[in-house]
């Protein structure tokens, strides 16, 4: 799990300046598409946060669900922090049926002892 559960755990700017290299599409045309000086977009792709409303034009000039990707990212975190939990709570269990079966093994013998005792007493 992150350190800070607020902050995104993938770089969100950064996957977007990926994405413009792989089209081969310069900050300025995209910056022209989404009415953005390129400056602008410029410092706005290296920040540490963007507004939904930003990155929704960004997807949509670049024909790109990126909130697609956000969410197979959340999923697998999602996914991992269950499979952790489960395996905790699957340890749990392990440690009680090993605690339970110490304890029945005790009582198994206390009652084995028990009827050898009465054995003895009716002779």
């Amino acid at each position: 799990m992150p350190k800070n559960p607020d902050k995104v755990p993938f770089d969100i700017q950064r996957t977007i300046r990926i994405r413009l290299k792989e089209t081969h599409l310069p900050v300025s045309s995209l910056a022209k598409d989404i009415h953005l000086t390129p400056t602008s977009l410029h410092q706005q792709l290296y920040r540490n946060s963007l507004q939904v409303n930003r990155l929704w034009s960004i997807c949509k000039a670049l024909k790109w669900n990126l909130f697609q990707e956000i969410a197979n990212h959340l999923e697998k975190e999602i996914q991992s922090i269950q499979a952790k939990q489960k395996g905790i709570e699957i340890k749990d269990i392990h440690k009680e049926m090993d605690e339970l079966k110490r304890k029945l093994e005790l009582l198994e013998n206390e009652n084995k002892t028990l009827k050898e005792v009465i054995t003895l007493l009716k002779s």
